[in-house]
């Protein structure tokens, strides 16, 4: 994809990866749209692009209400009247706490915030996108958390990452090829993403006051924004940036694989029960087309 003098609209772009990602956009000629639900840091932040010579505006948005995502999907299309690439950023998470014992607020707040308003961003910009016909790009930010299980006591906050993994990947076999689909799997970010608890909705219990035990390792936001515009612009599905995560991966498959081998392992005509199978076959069978897939006719065999 070329950005060219395009519209993005960055959900959490106030500070972190959000913010460096909306002023890495600016620097490819994009008009940008900062959302967050702190105004008052978005609105500093599009200054700051604004006094660069790149238009953009402030919204303020709860990406957890589908309401809100839509105001500010009506006020990009009142300022800008397109959209070309969607960053859904704005995510949170939760103080270290056993699975079976985090409160029931928290874990909608997380929930309701990092997967619901992923979905809010796709649902709504995804059509307008579909409808412009032009390329377009949706980049959902995961997480190392996406691929495997980095630290235990973030069991909502990893649920989330899996969920956005998910979407992401049912999202870009539904969409037309012109509308692009990445979700980036960064490991530790030097961003304020633990004190995002200041901004916590009433509805989930209000504000809390951040840790004061925070240690700013990682990457910078402006390294991950560099290697994700890289990766819009590649076409890739996967954007990974921390090298020792692939070591995630690769526990995971380790173990799924062995479980297979030593519970299902594969044998002639288990295609029974593989669910692609079955539904390639009903598709072609509905559209008059029955043969088992992977037999050839004879005009087939013989070409």
């Amino acid at each position: 994809m070329e950005f060219g003098d395009g519209v993005a609209v960055v959900t959490g772009g106030a500070r972190g990866i959000g913010a460096a990602l909306a002023q890495r956009l600016a620097r490819e000629r994009m008009s940008v749209v900062v959302a967050d639900i702190d105004l008052e840091a978005a609105s500093a932040t599009a200054a700051g692009i604004e006094a660069g010579g790149t238009p953009c505006i402030a919204v303020r948005c709860d990406v957890g209400l589908l309401e809100s995502v839509r105001e500010l999907a009506a006020r990009t299309r009142e300022r800008f009247g397109r959209v070309d690439v969607l960053v859904n950023n704005a995510g949170v998470t939760h103080s270290p706490t056993p699975a079976i014992e985090l409160s029931a607020d928290d874990a909608r707040w997380v929930l309701e915030t990092n997967v619901l308003g992923v979905w809010h961003g796709c649902a709504t910009f995804g059509p307008w996108m579909v409808e412009q016909g032009s390329p377009a790009h949706i980049v959902n930010i995961g997480s190392e958390h996406s691929l495997g299980i980095p630290m235990s006591g973030a069991a909502m906050y990893t649920a989330s990452k899996h969920a956005i993994l998910g979407l992401s990947d049912v999202l870009r076999r539904e969409l037309p090829a012109h509308v692009g689909v990445s979700v980036v799997c960064p490991g530790g970010v030097r961003t304020e993403l633990v004190a995002a608890v200041r901004n916590r909705p009433s509805r989930f219990g209000g504000a809390g006051a951040p840790r004061q035990d925070r240690i700013p390792i990682g990457m910078t936001a402006e390294e991950i924004a560099e290697r994700t515009v890289t990766g819009i612009q590649n076409g890739d599905f996967y954007i990974v940036t921390h090298p020792p995560v692939v070591e995630l991966a690769e526990e995971r498959w380790r173990e799924v694989s062995a479980a297979f081998a030593a519970q299902a392992p594969r044998f002639t005509g288990d295609e029974i029960y593989d669910t692609r199978e079955l539904i390639r076959r009903r598709a072609a069978a509905a559209s008059g087309d029955d043969r088992p897939t992977g037999t050839l006719d004879d005009k087939e065999r013989d070409e």
